[in-house]
């Protein structure tokens, strides 16, 4: 019978892609616009046919979700309050966002916009989900790190939705925690504009290049624990790709036959596959060799002769078919188009499975050598596979319903409409001559003003007055279509309702406080009391051993929580807090959503928060001063001008990073061999979970006099290993306004996309 509460949830990349999903299945799809969407490369909707794929979609008691899941900058807020305001109008059934600032702007203007938490987010346990709900969230996508207990464990106790991911692309990081391409590049993951460090080779493989997730029938255990939505990736794969992703988990939801249908996929577009962690900690998760597509196995060379193989296909492959050979040492596998093919010595178009065929290779071929696996990545019996038919975005934009009174007196006519409260009217003067047949006068008065079949209007109501003359019918239809003409330029120009009054005050400090931060208490060891009187505040990791503090007076230091606190060990983390708070310390710092459920259980009063949880904009730092928090720390992604733009509003209650040994992924993904994985360069493992750090530290102390002064200037010593000296000397060289050797500025001066 299959499961018919839970969601298949589709990406469309654009608008073939949503009617594909539709048409094979999906009872929902997921849609960037041109600004603001995590997959910014992407073609993404057009205000058109959003309306249009949204109106397809109601028509067929089917959903839309709209991904604003970026985060976002000052300057672009009043581009993003519009787009807010035209996914509002256009009735869209849920919003998916990251930002802590768009949640504020929907909370005040917006408060009938569904909200979903993104995967960017980073929700990976029930305290996160359950301060989402707290927050006024309806559904929260899942990281997709997580085990089917973990997934259960959420879904079943937080009071919301919860949306998993069941197919598709993974990163190596968590999705929200990486920063390695916009270190590099200046080219955010969370803006939309990953470059995909992770897919490149460093050394002799790819450490970091994840296989694509399929979890297959295992989507029914998800079913089982009652998951809302299952959701495919793939908002940058073709209509035919998401049409024969949706067919395969449409037929396993409903108990239906899937011959064919994983065979279908890999011949489209397929790493491969891997469960992830669903069954608990899977190590085999990395595609170490090559970071592009493979498709679907269909044999191995048996014979090569100058440039033509032979092998024994286990498909069935025709000309024009995309194949591919892997080749050691390359960072894709070899491509080229079937054009020439011989069974037993004779041209054909097509072979069948066990056929042994010559295929001769294009002239740019690598080195190829008997052995070598070959796969077709393309084919074109699976292109004819999934038909649909695609309605234009014309025919399925709402039509607005319309009167229209229409005076026809002896020397003119006068045709009215009202639209948004505004009278249009077309008149022509003429001399006009008595009618003979007054009622066949009426009904062609009323035929041409009904032919609206090309217009976005519809008729609703129709009033005609009529003293008794006649009008030819292509007087009529001129008068019609110059009346629309008017009523389509207004509608043109209507103006969305955009909130108002969406300026902050002005905030300046005098001097900045020093903060450091620190994950062990031994690098406090040779500070004075010299040092602790220059220092406001110390940030201490809650995993440190807090008996080996010295000469910090508590009142001065800081809790900081982890960023990542899966829920095996969430108990154990609170057992901590209780302690701690029990010995006196009261100050605490969140760097993930769940941290603010914690605050919330423990009734702590002085909480900050860190820059995992983004504030690039006024609308963030407002959200979470009116939660309760002290400070706020900005990101080390962000520009100077941005960060000036929010401290000019805010310098009281926002601290900035001017020191630090940035994590650029954070990962729960094994990269290879214990030993070898501890002892990866740049690379420091807690816990098996990988920090990989930028090979130089990220340093703007030296630049802080050309910026606005925040309330705190922060130096973490953190994730590298120091020793208490050099703790200190590096400490007192940068409270002298001094940089270390060698650093990295990100995005401080060049800006970030």
């Amino acid at each position: 019978m299959g499961n018919k509460s839970v969601e298949l949830l589709s990406p469309a990349g654009n608008f073939e892609c949503g009617i594909a999903g539709f048409s094979y299945g999906a009872d929902a799809i997921y849609l960037g616009l041109k600004n603001f969407s995590a997959r910014a490369d992407a073609m993404n909707f057009s205000e058109t046919e959003l309306y249009a794929i949204v109106n397809y979609a109601h028509q067929n008691e089917k959903k839309v979700y709209v991904a604003i899941n970026t985060v976002i900058q000052n300057d672009e807020i009043n581009d993003a309050v519009q787009k807010l305001a035209l996914v509002n109008d256009a009735k869209v059934d849920g919003l998916i966002i990251q930002d802590f600032g768009i949640v504020n702007i929907i909370k005040k203007y917006f408060p009938n916009l569904e909200m979903h938490a993104s995967t960017q987010m980073a929700v990976h346990n029930l305290d996160g989900a359950i301060a989402l709900r707290n927050l006024g969230f309806s559904r929260c996508v899942l990281a997709r790190e997580l085990s089917l207990k973990e997934i259960e464990n959420i879904t079943k106790n937080c009071g919301i939705e919860t949306e998993v991911f069941i197919h598709g692309a993974l990163c190596y990081s968590y999705s929200g925690l990486c920063m390695y391409s916009s270190f590099v590049k200046g080219e955010s993951a969370n803006r939309g504009k990953c470059t995909y460090p992770c897919r490149k080779i460093y050394g002799d493989d790819h450490p970091y290049s994840m296989k694509d997730l399929c979890l297959g029938d295992d989507v029914k255990r998800l079913c089982d624990i009652e998951v809302a939505s299952l959701k495919i990736e793939g908002r940058k794969k073709t209509p035919l790709y998401v049409a024969a992703t949706t067919d395969y988990y449409r037929k396993v939801i409903d108990g239906k036959d899937t011959s064919g249908c994983i065979e279908n996929i890999k011949r489209i577009f397929a790493r491969p596959f891997t469960q992830l962690h669903l069954n608990g900690k899977n190590k085999d998760v990395i595609d170490r060799e090559f970071s592009g597509p493979r498709g679907l196995y269909i044999g191995k060379i048996l014979n090569v002769k100058g440039r033509t193989i032979t092998f024994k296909t286990l498909q069935h492959i025709a000309k024009h078919d995309g194949l591919l050979i892997p080749v050691s040492g390359e960072d894709r596998p070899f491509g080229f188009a079937l054009d020439n093919m011989k069974i037993a010595g004779k041209y054909v178009f097509e072979a069948n499975s066990s056929d042994t065929v010559e295929i001769k290779l294009p002239e740019n071929a690598p080195v190829i050598s008997k052995g070598m696996e070959v796969y077709c990545a393309s084919s074109m019996e699976v292109k004819g596979a999934y038909p649909y038919d695609i309605p234009t975005v014309e025919d399925l934009i709402p039509k607005e319903e319309i009167d229209i009174k229409v005076n026809i007196h002896k020397n003119k006519i006068v045709a009215t409409s009202v639209i948004d409260g505004n009278v249009v009217e077309e008149v022509l003067d003429g001399n006009f001559e008595q009618a003979q047949n007054l009622e066949k006068m009426k009904e062609s008065v009323f035929n041409a003003f009904s032919k609206l079949g090309d217009t976005s209007f519809i008729l609703r109501k129709f009033e005609s007055d009529n003293v008794g003359v006649f009008a030819p019918i292509s007087v009529l239809n001129n008068i019609r279509r110059n009346l629309i003409e008017k009523m389509e330029e207004v509608k043109a120009n209507r103006k969305l309702a955009i909130p108002s009054g969406l300026q902050f005050g002005k905030e300046c400090v005098d001097k900045s406080n020093i903060v450091i931060k620190i994950d062990d208490a031994v690098y406090l060891d040779n500070f004075d009391m010299v040092d602790f009187n220059n220092i406001f505040e110390v940030i201490v990791d809650i995993d440190c051993d807090f008996s080996k503090l010295k000469h910090c007076f508590k009142d001065k230091v800081r809790i900081g929580l982890p960023v990542i606190v899966r829920n095996g060990v969430m108990g154990k983390l609170k057992d901590k807090v209780r302690e701690l708070l029990s010995l006196g310390y009261k100050k605490f710092q969140i760097s993930n959503i769940f941290g603010l459920n914690l605050i919330r259980e423990f009734k702590i009063d002085d909480f900050t928060v860190d820059y995992h949880l983004y504030a690039l904009n006024n609308f963030a730092v407002e959200f979470w001063k009116s939660l309760g928090a002290k400070r706020i720390t900005l990101s080390v992604e962000d520009s100077k001008a941005n960060m000036n733009s929010i401290i000019s509003n805010f310098a009281k209650s926002v601290d900035v990073i001017a020191y630090q040994d940035t994590p650029l992924f954070i990962a729960d993904n094994c990269t290879g061999e214990c030993e070898k994985c501890a002892k990866s360069k740049n690379t420091i493992v807690k816990n098996c979970r990988n920090f990989v750090l930028s090979e130089r530290p990220f340093c703007i102390n030296d630049k802080l006099s050309t910026m606005a002064k925040p309330f705190a200037v922060r130096y973490d010593f953190c994730y590298k290993k120091y020793t208490s000296e050099s703790v200190q000397k590096i400490f007192k060289n940068l409270c002298s306004g001094g940089c270390v050797e060698t650093f990295t500025i990100a995005n401080f001066e060049r800006g970030f996309k």
